[in-house]
């Protein structure tokens, strides 16, 4: 019995020493003539262990004001990537999202692709990727769910420009092959500000624009813009 105590200790304290973790929180409440009230969580979790990385995570936002819920969008994500060499990477990965205000009521995709590191050092990140994406799409209207094959193109740039400011700017192009006239165009840029050891404040805003929303009059462009407090360990 202590022996097997002595193991499992043994492997938490491994599985820690390569496990990273990042959850911000953001909270926006208005009473008066405007009852809003806006809640943001989201979390992202990495481990490494070799020549492998297992990264998981997810974020929910829900909106509420005078008359009724205004906003709930979610994601639960998993990805995992196996480095071929310190540039070269493959990646394969399943993420489930929805949006009541979109039309999604969800959305499986399942990804397969590669990983180019263009610039990869301690202050700066720069990579691209080039993927393939099989999408199952479940809408409130109609009934019978989409089936899509995609492509997926994204690049990504994070920069530590001192001991406590860093921004990252990503850009993601997905085009259907299904249907020629549908793709999704989502962007997001960040300035994170380390206000000690485990907390920073973070500043962001996320665009996200599809060609041919689920329902005709919906709006193509969606945009967040965030102020949260990260917490990292």
């Amino acid at each position: 019995m202590n022996l097997l105590l002595f193991i499992l200790t043994l492997f938490s304290i491994n599985v820690w020493a390569q496990f990273t973790h990042e959850s911000e929180v953001s909270l926006v409440q208005t009473g008066g003539n405007s009852e809003v009230e806006t809640n943001n969580l989201k979390t992202t979790n990495l481990y490494t262990w070799e020549a492998n990385q297992f990264k998981f995570g997810g974020h929910y936002i829900y909106g509420e004001t005078n008359n009724g819920v205004s906003a709930r969008n979610w994601d639960v994500n998993g990805k995992y990537e196996r480095a071929i060499s310190p540039h070269f990477s493959l990646t394969a990965g399943e993420i489930i999202e929805g949006n009541r205000f979109t039309g999604i009521k969800a959305r499986y995709n399942s990804d397969l692709g590669i990983r180019y590191y263009i610039i990869k050092t301690d202050l700066k990140n720069l990579f691209t990727e080039l993927g393939y994406r099989y999408s199952i799409e479940d809408r409130y209207e109609p009934l019978q769910n989409t089936y899509d094959n995609k492509a997926r193109f994204y690049n990504e740039l994070n920069h530590k420009i001192s001991e406590t400011v860093q921004y990252k700017f990503w850009l993601e192009i997905i085009p259907n092959f299904s249907e020629n006239d549908d793709y999704l165009i989502n962007g997001e840029a960040s300035l994170t500000t380390i206000l000690n050891s485990v907390f920073s404040l973070k500043v962001s805003y996320m665009g996200m624009y599809d060609n041919r929303p689920a329902f005709a009059g919906f709006k193509n462009y969606d945009y967040t813009t965030t102020t949260a407090l990260v917490a990292k360990f």
